[in-house]
């Protein structure tokens, strides 16, 4: 697990961007946890809609994210059942790590 928290090689974002157009998009990342993928899509995309359905953690999260990316992503409580995003559009939707 540990490995996969960190992803120091970048792995999971490379193989992301492989297959998902996140250059210039706008991401909903679903169970976003701390926040460490949202953050690296967060550095090619034009914004991330950030959900999780824990406080604590999305609090973590913020406290994480530089004030560089802050601009781009939005961290709010939901699910995958209610992610809370009516009248919200997506380019890309991102459910990693989540189950």
């Amino acid at each position: 697990m540990r490995g996969y928290r960190r992803d120091p090689e970048r792995t999971v974002i490379r193989t992301l961007a492989r297959r998902a157009p996140l250059q210039g998009a706008r991401v909903i990342d679903i169970g976003c946890g701390e926040g460490r993928l949202t953050r690296q899509i967060a550095g090619v995309a034009r914004s991330v809609y950030a959900v999780d359905p824990d406080a604590a953690v999305l609090a973590r999260a913020i406290r994480l994210t530089a004030p560089r990316l802050r601009k781009r992503i939005l961290y709010r409580p939901g699910t995958a059942e209610r992610p809370g995003v009516a009248g919200r559009r997506f380019d890309v939707a991102v459910f990693s790590g989540s189950l």
